[in-house]
C-alpha cells in the first residue's frame, strides 16, 4: 500500500513538473544545469585546466593610470623597454567582469597573464608574469597594483591553473555582482 501511494506521488510530481509554467522552469534550469557541465568538463579537457574561465572581480588588471603603475614600475625595477612590455599579450590588461578564458600549459613567460591560486586565499588571483626566479618560480604583478603583494614573490607551477588566451568582455559581471553582494566566492 506504502509503494503504491509513493508511486502515486511521484507520478503526480512528475507530471506536474512536465506541464504548464512550472514544466517549462523545470526544463530551463535543467538544461542550464546539464549546459553548465557539458561546458565546464569540455572546455576543461580541452583546455587542459580544471578553471577554463573565471571573472575577473577586482580592477588590478586595469590601465587606469599605466604610465606609472605599469610602465614606470616595471622600467625602474626590471629595467624593461616600453617596447618590450607592449609586446606582451593584452598590453592593455583588462577590466572588472570581463571573462579570461585559460588554458593549461607547461610554458609560461614574462608577460604571460597567469591564473593561479595562494593558501588561504578564497578565489584565484589573475595577474601578468613579470620575471622569471632562478629556481624556475616566478614573479607576478597586477598591471593596476603600485607594487608586488607578498604572495606574488614566489609563485610555484603547482599553483597555476593556466594562462589567459582570450577575453570576454563583461560576460563575468554576474559573477562580480554575486561576489559583492552576498560574498558568493569563486
Amino acid at each position: 500500500m506504502v509503494g503504491r501511494r509513493r508511486k502515486s506521488q511521484l507520478k503526480r510530481i512528475w507530471k506536474r513538473l512536465n506541464e504548464g509554467w512550472v514544466g517549462n522552469i523545470f526544463y530551463a534550469v535543467l538544461g542550464l544545469l546539464l549546459a553548465f557541465f557539458f561546458y565546464n568538463v569540455v572546455l576543461s579537457y580541452a583546455l587542459n585546466t580544471p578553471t577554463p574561465v573565471v571573472a575577473v572581480v577586482s580592477s588590478s588588471m586595469q590601465h587606469d593610470n599605466p604610465e606609472v603603475t605599469h610602465y614606470k614600475w616595471l622600467q625602474e625595477h626590471f629595467n624593461y623597454t616600453r617596447e618590450f612590455i607592449d609586446s606582451w599579450p593584452f598590453p592593455n590588461g583588462f577590466s572588472v567582469g570581463d571573462m579570461p578564458v585559460i588554458k593549461g600549459s607547461k610554458d609560461y613567460k614574462v608577460g604571460d597573464i597567469i591564473v593561479y591560486r595562494v593558501p588561504g586565499q578564497p578565489a584565484p588571483i589573475i595577474h601578468r608574469i613579470v620575471k622569471i626566479n632562478e629556481d624556475g618560480t616566478f614573479q607576478t604583478k597586477g598591471d593596476n597594483n603600485p607594487t608586488q603583494l607578498p604572495y606574488e614573490y614566489r609563485v610555484e607551477r603547482s599553483q597555476i591553473y593556466g594562462k589567459v588566451i582570450f577575453i570576454i568582455p563583461k560576460l563575468g559581471y554576474v559573477k562580480v555582482a554575486l561576489t559583492r553582494i552576498i560574498g558568493f566566492g569563486w
